[in-house]
């Protein structure tokens, strides 16, 4: 009798035990989704703004489109990302994307959008170059 007694009084704890126990694990699942969606999108970013620095600089090597931000804004949206600055030089490509981010746990604890920005420059080298020393056998007429 007082065996039965004793398990009336504690029934139910377990419950609340696997609920607490349920819920914390539900957090920090939510906390390591919204970390892996952090290291997608720096991934994501990096390959976009590489692709399009070396998108950019060979249509300068080959004197092929004028344009620097169109190729980039193409090759940056090909990833879903947008373009954030195109800088073109004669030997030089600067490109930063960026990747808008919604959080499931950390967008509620920080209110707003999160973005996460890549940069990549790309050099480009002229035939026509000292350090390749072919001026002295082929003309180039422009």
């Amino acid at each position: 009798m007082l065996l039965n007694n004793l398990r009336i009084q504690n029934r139910g704890n377990v419950s609340l035990l696997a609920l607490a126990a349920v819920s914390v694990f539900a957090v920090l699942f939510m906390f390591i989704f919204d970390f892996c969606q952090i290291f997608i999108a720096r991934e994501v970013t990096k390959n976009a703004s590489d692709a399009a620095s070396l998108s950019v600089a060979q249509d300068l090597l080959f004197f092929e489109n004028h344009d620097c931000s169109r190729a980039a804004e193409k090759v940056a949206a090909a990833s879903n990302c947008m373009l954030v600055e195109c800088r073109c030089d004669y030997d030089e490509v600067t490109i930063t994307v960026e990747k808008k981010l919604n959080f499931i746990l950390i967008g509620k604890l920080i209110p707003g959008h999160s973005e996460i920005k890549s940069s990549s420059k790309a050099k480009v080298i002229y035939p026509w170059e000292e350090q390749f020393d072919y001026c002295g056998s082929y003309e180039f007429i422009y």
